[in-house]
């Protein structure tokens, strides 16, 4: 066994056992928000998954969701019509921008819709990545320039992403459909967390609207970001609902899922 597949054996082993440790029924209580935080790890080993797939946008997106979870967000169910069938996920988002040089070569308020639910020993994870209140949802691979003149304008796309993982599991991709993450005005302190509150990083706690009508096409395999042309489709739909979120401002170009460092 080489070096690579061991480390994913080995990751794949230690999530299974945190999620079957943290991560029960949309709704239920979860762990304090803390630095040892289970569930916040477990976010952190699917971005190392995505990270080692070269796919740094999706890795980011998981490891400021650990982050957020660590910062105190409080999710909460959304419900989501997975290929026909009714599935009840927890749910949050968060916004991230930054407080430094590097501000101005980012888009002025990424968001992402974080959900997921376990289904036996199969844990499903949705991601859902935009920065402006509603946009179609883009192929990551479709030919589209990178500017960041495009990125902060009004017809910046959404980017999706859906997985399973268990005994089999599988990536999908938002290939088309339209999506919606908008914010509410009204916003709270995020609250300090047994001194634990990541460094580096001011938040505030809020709600947002959420509504999503996505097509996902299954990769070649777990790591891969190419389609697979044979595979049928996959349809997912959340009416319009409101979910809880947390806005954070970095002071570092490049945070980890525990802050600056």
């Amino acid at each position: 066994m080489n070096l690579m597949t061991l480390k994913k054996t080995l990751g794949a082993m230690a999530l299974a056992g945190l999620l079957a440790a943290c991560v029960d029924a949309p709704g239920e209580a979860l762990a304090p928000a803390t630095a040892n935080n289970p569930l916040a790890a477990s976010f952190d080993l699917l971005a190392d998954e995505q990270f080692q797939a070269n796919d740094v946008e999706r890795g980011e997106d998981l490891r400021w969701a650990a982050l957020s979870l660590r910062a105190g967000v409080a999710p909460r169910v959304l419900e989501v019509t997975n290929n026909g069938t009714r599935e009840v996920y927890d749910a949050f988002v968060h916004a991230v921008t930054w407080a430094t040089l590097t501000q101005a070569l980012r888009p002025p308020l990424h968001r992402s819709l974080v959900a997921w639910r376990r289904s036996g020993d199969v844990l499903q994870v949705l991601l859902l990545g935009m920065v402006t209140d509603s946009a179609p949802v883009l192929n990551p691979l479709s030919l589209r320039s990178t500017t960041s003149a495009e990125l902060t304008s009004p017809i910046a796309g959404a980017k999706a992403a859906y997985f399973e993982r268990g005994p089999v599991s599988s990536t999908w991709i938002g290939v088309g459909g339209v999506a919606k993450v908008a914010e509410y005005p009204e916003h709270d302190d995020c609250p300090p967390n047994d001194g634990a509150k990541p460094a580096g990083v001011s938040c505030q706690l809020t709600t947002f609207g959420v509504a999503l009508t996505v097509e996902f096409a299954r990769t070649q395999t777990r790591d891969s970001r190419e389609v697979d042309a044979q595979a049928p489709k996959r349809a997912m739909v959340a009416r319009p609902q409101v979910v809880g979120g947390v806005k954070m401002v970095f002071t570092c170009a490049v945070p980890s899922s525990t802050g600056c460092g």
